[in-house]
Parts: C-alpha cells; sequence; structure tokens
C-alpha cells in the first residue's frame, strides 16, 4: 500500500487486521490477519498459538516487580507494534482541533490498550475499582474509584503522520484519595520505532530497556536505572521545549526563554512530541524538558519518570501537586537548573523577543 493510498485504512480493513492479530496473541482465539510482524510481538508473530501467554509468565522479567506496571509494558507494547506496522502508510488524518491530529491507529491502539488492561486484570478491575482515562475515549481524573489508567496510545501524531520518527506511546497509573488523584503509582513511556521502554514506579526508581515483545525486555538489553544529569550552569545545559498550541504564541515570557536557551546553552530542541522528550530528562540526555498547554495524558508517565530518577517537575507556578502538573504545562529539570530556568522566565518578557540577542545574557545575570 502506498505512503498515500488510503482506502483499505479508511474504511477499517487492514487495522481490523492488526485488531484481529492482536487478539490471537492475547488468547481471543481469533485467526491472525494478514499483516505481518516487525520487533515488538514478533517471536510470537509467526504462525505460534500465543494463546497461553499470560501476565503471570512476564513476572520477575521488569527491574521492578509491580503487577500494574508489567500490565502497563504489554499494553504499551501492543501499540507500539501497531505503530511499526502503519508508520509510513497514514497519508492523511483528521483534525479533532487545529493542530491536533487524529488517525484510526490512535483509535485501535486505544482499544488496544484498554482491552489488555481489562483482561489481565480480570475480575480485579472492578474489585480493585479502576477506571480509564483515555486519549480518545476520554473519562474523568476524578471519581469514586482508586486507580485511575492514563492512556496515550500515540504521543506525537503529528510525527506520526508526517513521518517523523519520534513517537510514543504513554501510559500511567495513579491513585486516587477522597475522589481527586493523590499520586502516581507507575508509568510507561515506549518509544515506538527503537523499541526502548522508560518505566518507573513510585518509590522504585526509574530504568530503561530495550523490548523484544512477550518477553518484554530483550534477552541482550540489562535495564538501566535511570538518572538526571549534574548539570549546574544553564549555559551548559541541554533543554527541549514544546509549543504545541497557537495560544502559546501569545506568551511573551516563555517565548523569551526560548530565544535565551536558543542562543546561550548547548542546545536547545522542538521535537513536536512531549512523552519522549520528557523521558530524555529522565535517561539525562536533557538537562530540562518544558511544555505547555498539553493534556494529563501526555506528562503522566514523564513526571513519574523524572522524579524517580533524581529530577523535579512542576507546573509553571512551581507547583508539584499532581493535580497542578498534570493540567499539562510543566517543567521537567535536573532540580539543580530548577531555580535558574524560573529566574529566567521571570526576567522574561516581550522585550526578550525584540532586544538584540547580546543584551539577553546580561540580563540573565541580574537574576
Amino acid at each position: 500500500m502506498s505512503r498515500h493510498d488510503n482506502t483499505d485504512v479508511e474504511d477499517g480493513t487492514v487495522i481490523e487486521q492488526a485488531r484481529r492479530q492482536f487478539l490471537k496473541l492475547t488468547g481471543a482465539g481469533i485467526a491472525l490477519g494478514t499483516v505481518g510482524t516487525t520487533n515488538v510481538l514478533g517471536q510470537v508473530g509467526d504462525g505460534d498459538d500465543a494463546s497461553d501467554v499470560n501476565i503471570e509468565d512476564l513476572e520477575g522479567q521488569l527491574p521492578i516487580n509491580d503487577r500494574y506496571l508489567t500490565i502497563a509494558v504489554l499494553a504499551t507494547a501492543k501499540a507500539a507494534q501497531l505503530h511499526q506496522n502503519y508508520f509510513g502508510e497514514l497519508g492523511d488524518a483528521q483534525e479533532k482541533d487545529p493542530q491536533n491530529l487524529l488517525t484510526e491507529v490512535d483509535t485501535i491502539a486505544e482499544e488496544l490498550i484498554i482491552e489488555t488492561i481489562q483482561e489481565e486484570l480480570g475480575d480485579d478491575f472492578e474489585e480493585e475499582n479502576h477506571a480509564i482515562y483515555g486519549e480518545e475515549t476520554g473519562g474523568d481524573l476524578e471519581g469514586d474509584f482508586e486507580y485511575l489508567w492514563i492512556v496515550d496510545p500515540l504521543d506525537g501524531t503529528t510525527n506520526y503522520v508526517k513521518g517523523i520518527p519520534h513517537f510514543a506511546v504513554n501510559l500511567a497509573v495513579a491513585t486516587l484519595e477522597d475522589g481527586e488523584l493523590d499520586q502516581l503509582h507507575a508509568g510507561v513511556t515506549y518509544y515506538s520505532l527503537r523499541d526502548e521502554v522508560w518505566i518507573a514506579a513510585q518509590g522504585e526508581g526509574a530504568y530503561k530497556f530495550e523490548s523484544d515483545g512477550y518477553d518484554l525486555v530483550a534477552e541482550d538489553s540489562e535495564p538501566t536505572e535511570l538518572s538526571v544529569t549534574d548539570t549546574e550552569d544553564i549555559g551548559e545545559s541541554f533543554n527541549s521545549v514544546g509549543i504545541y498550541l497557537k495560544e502559546t504564541a501569545d506568551d511573551f515570557s516563555y517565548l523569551g526563554l526560548f530565544r535565551y536557551l536558543f542562543s546561550f546553552s548547548q542546545g536547545t530542541r522542538l521535537l513536536g512530541a512531549a512523552a519522549p522528550d520528557i523521558a530524555f530528562v529522565a535517561d539525562g540526555t536533557f538537562d530540562t524538558a518544558s511544555m505547555k498547554d498539553l493534556k494529563p495524558v501526555d506528562v503522566a508517565p514523564g513526571v513519574l519518570l523524572v522524579r524517580e530518577a533524581g529530577g523535579r517537575v512542576t507546573d509553571f507556578e512551581q507547583s508539584e501537586d499532581i493535580n497542578d502538573v498534570l493540567e499539562g504545562s510543566i517543567v521537567a529539570t535536573n532540580d539543580s537548573l530548577h531555580g535558574e530556568f524560573f529566574a529566567l522566565l521571570e526576567d522574561s518578557g516581550e522585550d526578550w523577543l525584540t532586544a538584540p540577542i547580546d543584551t539577553l545574557e546580561s540580563g540573565s545575570d541580574d537574576s
């Protein structure tokens, strides 16, 4: 199928084949479709009957022994497989709202994730009082439940549609108290095309490994415990910024800070996918990542990843409360740079967009 030939995708045929394939792999007993597999789940996509695979078989493979985290990794692996199968094959996408695209891959990937969560938990889904908040299916962040699964089936959809290989699956589990979010229990960001997985659990640290599907951790991949950088000077920092909506263009302080970082740090990137960008802070690639006007699904796992790796995450008012940071405007840093970041943000403004660039450096010295 050519990149711009979407007939099968639009009528659901190709995507439904992939969905049947996944159902087979999770024990639904439906014949495999004609769509081949790539890396994730590939070892059980060669015609073998994988209907007896269940979450108990995977215990002990992850560096963190947590049932919900293991289910989350399994669910994100399935969504990543879908990303791999159809990357470069989709030429069109719907526009949910300005600068926010939606594809069939988003929709079916979310269905796969939700089905996996519900099937693996079984009766415990109701008995333990779980709920799901999905990017495409919606839900509530508050309510009479104890656990909330926060799902983003494809973070970086525009990159995906345009053929830019920077996107991920995001899945977090939060706990609630008195009907309100209390803390993040577990989080996974699965970097789809590279089969790289960042995971974290509350109080258990954060790790990164390569996956090969139902084995979760590839045989030749030793999970690495994550740690943020020890950079102490913004001039030596490497940064990610996120500007996703046109409304953010009216935030002159943030845009001025972007201009400053672009000119006086080791580098600044706007890569178009919040999930892997935040994970890059946790594994020491970026020193800071800041982004505005996103959604809980975009940032939830990353908040836990960075915090468990020794970093700091707040909203733009420097609140660390989970309800504030999950509103979607966050600053994630290695902690050492957090104060300097906000000092620069306070100094910044509309004049930082028009003043000669060299004058901004001296202005930061007074902060």
